[in-house]
């Protein structure tokens, strides 16, 4: 069930995206723990290989969403986030994950080793195979949230993302 600390965080998700550079999808994650953001980032190319500068090789070879992961220099949110955790000696044990997209298999297998307890995602992932949601199998509590609206404080208005 989704509750109103749930709807904060995941309005706080929704204003992360935009600052995501990867130019093929805009996701953001966060890892919270007693009400407190513990690491948050999304979804980004290596440092080294600055994908509006070569372009996105995805794109170029017309892979669709979802598929050839191992080609991209692109690092996924929750990656970035457990990279960022394990670097500065934070635990994620027992912590709730909040995702834009339902994650990608590579990143629901580091979740699970990780000690999150449960996923809150907003949209669905086309290529999530429910016979082998290791999330689930694992003990993970998977929830879907809601996109939210929330107000642009430069602006002042209103913004669904």
């Amino acid at each position: 069930m989704i509750s109103t600390q749930d709807r904060k965080f995941l309005e706080h998700l929704d204003q992360l995206e935009p600052k995501a550079h990867c130019l093929r999808a805009k996701i953001a994650a966060m890892f919270v723990k007693k009400g407190k953001i513990l690491i948050q980032h999304t979804n980004d190319w290596h440092k080294e290989y600055n994908c509006s500068r070569i372009g996105c090789i995805r794109d170029e070879m017309q892979i669709p969403s979802g598929h050839r992961r191992e080609i991209c220099y692109g690092i996924c949110a929750e990656q970035w986030c457990i990279s960022e955790a394990a670097k500065k000696g934070i635990s994620l044990e027992g912590s709730t994950l909040y995702v834009s997209k339902h994650p990608c298999r590579i990143c629901a297998s580091m979740i699970t080793v990780s000690g999150t307890k449960r996923v809150v995602y907003q949209e669905g992932y086309s290529v999530a195979m429910s016979d082998f949601d290791i999330l689930k199998k694992q003990g993970i509590r998977v929830e879907q949230g809601p996109n939210t609206k929330f107000k642009d404080p430069k602006t002042s208005a209103s913004h669904s993302i």
